[in-house]
């Protein structure tokens, strides 16, 4: 789900999450809002605004009469978020692939397109970019706000821990491959076999990034 930056709120959203997806702020970090006004140039509420939404979503730990400080996270963590969003971007490509325009499916091309040619350079961080994209044009064509919001919350998890622990894993060219099969499977409108092959490549990809750096 993307996040439009329309308040002063949003602003520091979208400042913090970026931050802790990129692993700029490491577990336990103390967060504080009068500082980080500063740093983006808004007042402190709209900051303590964005830390109670972060909070929410379980990556920001606010307890009582202490300051906030960023949750704990660990390698391990990374096993238990793939099963789950694997199976909810499977259900969202099912509920895409009938629905799905020529638009998305040269969309789904361009994209894996993209995470070809940053294998081929070597740059693992917009593999990764490209990866979550591709699946995002899914997300956005089974136009599912909950599911929507669910698959959100977890690849904030995801990104976070990978790039705290597994910064220099990303997908690889079997994961190209298996986008193929999805792009076929979503020109022909067939939302069982996209969502068969969604779950296989998230699940594989699990097992593809091995052990924390």
């Amino acid at each position: 789900m993307e996040h439009l930056v329309t308040s002063a709120r949003d602003v520091a959203y979208a400042y913090l999450r970026g931050r802790l997806v990129e692993g700029h702020l490491p577990p336990g970090e103390v967060l504080d809002d009068a500082t980080i006004a500063q740093e983006i140039s808004v007042s402190r509420t709209p900051v303590r605004e964005a830390l109670i939404q972060l909070e929410r979503e379980g990556v920001v730990a606010m307890p009582p009469r202490r300051r906030p400080k960023v949750a704990e996270a660990h390698a391990g963590d990374l096993e238990l978020i793939i099963a789950p969003l694997g199976i909810l971007q499977a259900l969202a490509a099912q509920l895409a692939a009938p629905r799905a325009t020529g638009d998305d499916v040269a969309a789904l091309r361009a994209h894996n397109d993209e995470l070809l040619d940053a294998l081929r350079e070597g740059d693992v961080g917009r593999a990764r970019l490209a990866d979550v994209a591709f699946h995002r044009v899914l997300v956005s064509r089974a136009d599912n706000r909950f599911l929507t919001s669910a698959i959100d919350s977890l690849e904030l998890h995801t990104s976070r821990t990978v790039s705290l622990y597994f910064r220099n894993r990303g997908p690889d060219g079997r994961s190209a491959r298996e986008h193929e099969e999805i792009i076929e499977a979503v020109a022909a409108h067939d939302g069982l076999d996209a969502a068969r092959a969604t779950r296989s490549n998230y699940l594989r990809g699990l097992t593809a990034i091995g052990e924390p750096e």
